[in-house]
């Protein structure tokens, strides 16, 4: 158990590795800047406590890619905890970051038929004429057979083209949520939390059997229904047909999503860290259109109206954070 005076020695070392990872980010920002500059070494020799996390910081930037870290006197080159939590909180997330960009090809593909990586988007045409729109980090598995076709959403989000057909019915599955159509264009998106269906025209059938009694329907353009994958709890709702998988042509719709939901989201599209500083920022909802080729509009874009801000600390590395 910790003791009062060991948890006070705790916050107060956050908050100074909180303030030189402020510092260091300023720095960046304006490395021409003298005046800065002079405050940095006031507050460095203003204790040793300070000079210490000075060092701690350039470590933490240096593992993130920055390239020449400013850095304390040699004197002062001495490691701590605080050293290595953040050695190895930077080293865990460079490491998962590797886990995400080669965990599709390396788990997908076995199973997939098509596998997409981050950012990419592809179009394919399968054997009867129907057009598949897949998504980043997205996989599919297509069964034919002369009873069905079957197509499985391994991961990620598709949108789909349907080449009609009353004879051959054509189902989607995904996450154990069957969408059965003969010739229609719809949006299925497979989050490890959720599934949902947004139908941009037509119309189709869905049914998740992982609950009883088993969530059974339809949907028509402009209908969208997400399940909850754990409780099976089903919300109905309308949207516009045309803002169905909007994400082909590179713009993120999204109503009263948090911002870490739409940061998730983003991140599929970009390849590197987005990081949001707090969960106070991190709850916010909104609701609007976000560029997705572009995180330098979208992100700033997402948290300016809560007064936040967005520090690009490597192309790799964008932070949002709280006023």
């Amino acid at each position: 158990m910790l003791e009062a005076a060991d948890m006070t020695t705790r916050d107060e070392a956050d908050r100074r590795l909180e303030q030189a990872m402020d510092w260091l980010m300023q720095l960046r920002d304006a490395p021409a800047d003298r005046a800065l500059r002079s405050r940095i070494d006031l507050w460095i020799a203003e204790e040793p406590g300070h000079a210490r996390v000075w060092e701690q910081a350039n470590n933490a930037w240096r593992l993130l890619g920055e390239l020449q870290p400013s850095r304390a006197p040699e004197r002062i080159r001495e490691r701590s905890s605080v050293l290595r939590r953040v050695f190895l909180g930077a080293a865990a997330a460079m490491a998962a970051c590797v886990v995400l960009a080669f965990a599709p090809s390396l788990l997908l593909r076995i199973q997939a038929d098509q596998v997409t990586m981050t950012g990419e988007l592809r179009r394919v045409t399968l054997a009867d004429g129907t057009r598949v729109h897949l998504g980043p980090q997205s996989a599919i598995r297509t069964r034919y057979t002369p009873g069905r076709r079957m197509v499985s959403l391994l991961a990620g989000e598709a949108f789909f083209e349907v080449s009609p057909d009353p004879e051959w019915p054509f189902v989607v599955d995904a996450g154990g949520l069957d969408v059965s159509v003969t010739g229609t264009t719809f949006d299925v998106r497979l989050a490890p939390a959720f599934v949902s269906v947004a139908v941009r025209s037509g119309a189709v059938g869905v049914r998740y059997g992982r609950i009883h009694p088993a969530l059974d329907g339809s949907l028509a353009a402009g209908d969208r229904v997400t399940v909850d994958r754990e409780t099976g709890f089903a919300v109905r709702d309308r949207v516009d047909p045309l803002a169905v998988a909007s994400w082909r042509d590179g713009r993120l719709f999204v109503e009263d999503a948090t911002i870490a939901e739409v940061v998730a989201e983003i991140g599929r599209y970009h390849a590197g860290w987005i990081i949001v500083a707090g969960d106070r920022l991190a709850s916010q909802r909104v609701t609007g259109l976000y560029d997705l080729r572009d995180p330098g509009r979208a992100l700033p874009a997402l948290v300016q109206p809560f007064g936040g801000r967005v520090r690009e600390v490597t192309p790799m590395l964008h932070i949002l954070s709280a006023p």
